[in-house]
């Protein structure tokens, strides 16, 4: 279930998949998200304005919304992993120009929120598909 939105100015410059794949093994690590029902994004922002428009400026935000019953305790675990995956995809960055760094948790209320899909558990053979000699 848990959505991941990873947003960025398009003057950065990294690759997106090994950064959503490391987060996505912190995620996995806290025992409170299950991978099977991970999904993440990366968007990549050319129009924005950031303070006063200087172009040096740059950001990333991480939201991540999941089904409500997680505690505070383990939701701050979430997000303080995501902010240390960032600072060290980021850091140089951050120490040689401007940067702001920046998660957010959201919950989904139960009931209210529907979820449906059939991804199978890793390692498990997907249901109606083939593998071919």
């Amino acid at each position: 279930m848990p959505h991941l939105t990873l947003e960025y100015t398009a003057n950065l410059d990294f690759e997106a998949q090994p950064l959503l794949a490391r987060m996505h093994s912190e995620l996995v690590a806290t025992g409170a998200i299950n991978l099977k029902g991970l999904k993440s994004r990366a968007v990549q922002h050319g129009e924005y304005r950031i303070a006063d428009g200087n172009p040096a400026y740059a950001f990333v935000h991480v939201n991540l919304l999941i089904r409500e019953g997680r505690s505070v305790e383990v939701q701050k675990d979430i997000a303080q992993r995501v902010m240390a995956v960032l600072k060290e995809t980021f850091g140089d960055r951050f120490e040689d120009s401007y940067l702001s760094l920046s998660v957010d948790i959201q919950e989904m209320r139960a009931g209210v929120a529907l979820t449906a899909h059939n991804i199978p558990e890793v390692g498990e053979q997907p249901t109606g598909s083939s593998t071919s000699v």
